[in-house]
């Protein structure tokens, strides 16, 4: 994996496929126990047209980590993306992702606007963490106080994906341990402000309504947060957004139904010209 040491201190590492030639898409992680080796493969097919570039967002992967949950929040991993692109001469580009990658575009979209060509969000929450999410949290919060970090991974794993996922996973027993040592660069302070910072976020949804680049939001119908309906008022919000709602995917859909995600991505860069 390539690396870069930003202006701000961070050291930022990423996978890159694809053309490097062509235009590029930042594809981005989910938040918590995610980084860019779930990532890659979303878009192999678009490798022929397209430079993919999937960051380690800081605390995640091999990136820097932080033991406060303030230098987790958006404002600081946008800024993280944004010299890491600079770096490779990178003005603008299509962002996206899943969860926390697919949020992290949104807001960028907002904050950033002249850096965002189009965004492609899956599973992307503006929202407050819910009720019972945090109550979650707070139930597994000592397993990480305690360093168990494999039993808070796989518990986070049937949060999100399921058991099935779960047993999916520890069937390739090479690639579960590598995530597992991954996690373990991590300090036992850094790990709980990365996940204290997850689970209080606040709302920012009628932030969106600013957003003026292309948008397609890709929800799971049987994802729990956003469900479909907090996915459609996302769309209502953005002016022109459009929505694909993938029956039977959760909160992963581009994992559980690559396919059909991969076919709703490619007509939506075909539509909007890019």
């Amino acid at each position: 994996m390539p690396e870069r040491d930003l202006p701000n201190g961070v050291r930022l590492h990423w996978r890159e496929a694809g053309d490097p030639a062509k235009p590029p898409i930042v594809w981005i992680h989910g938040g918590s126990v995610e980084d860019s080796s779930m990532m890659v493969g979303d878009l192999e097919p678009f490798f022929v047209a397209w430079r993919v570039l999937c960051p380690d967002t800081r605390g995640h992967g091999l990136s820097s980590k932080f033991e406060r949950p303030q230098d987790y929040a958006y404002p600081r991993k946008a800024e993280d993306v944004l010299l890491w692109l600079d770096a490779l001469g990178i003005r603008r580009a299509v962002w996206g992702g899943a969860s926390m990658g697919a949020a992290l575009s949104l807001w960028t979209a907002i904050h950033a606007p002249e850096r965002v060509r189009a965004v492609i969000s899956i599973s992307g929450p503006p929202y407050t963490p819910l009720a019972e999410d945090v109550a979650w949290w707070r139930a597994h919060r000592p397993l990480v106080e305690a360093g168990k970090f494999a039993e808070y991974f796989d518990a986070n794993v049937r949060l999100r994906s399921g058991a099935d996922a779960l047993a999916r996973f520890k069937a390739r027993p090479e690639r579960y341990a590598e995530t597992i040592e991954r996690l373990h660069d991590h300090s036992i302070a850094s790990l709980l402000a990365l996940l204290d910072e997850t689970y209080s976020r606040g709302e920012w949804l009628a932030d969106c309504a600013r957003i003026r680049c292309p948008v397609l939001i890709i929800a799971g119908s049987e994802d729990h947060f956003p469900t479909v309906a907090m996915s459609r008022r996302l769309v209502e919000t953005i002016p022109g957004a459009r929505l694909a709602v993938i029956e039977g995917g959760g909160h992963f859909p581009n994992r559980t139904h690559r396919a059909e995600v991969e076919r709703t991505i490619g007509r939506f860069l075909a539509e909007i010209g890019v």
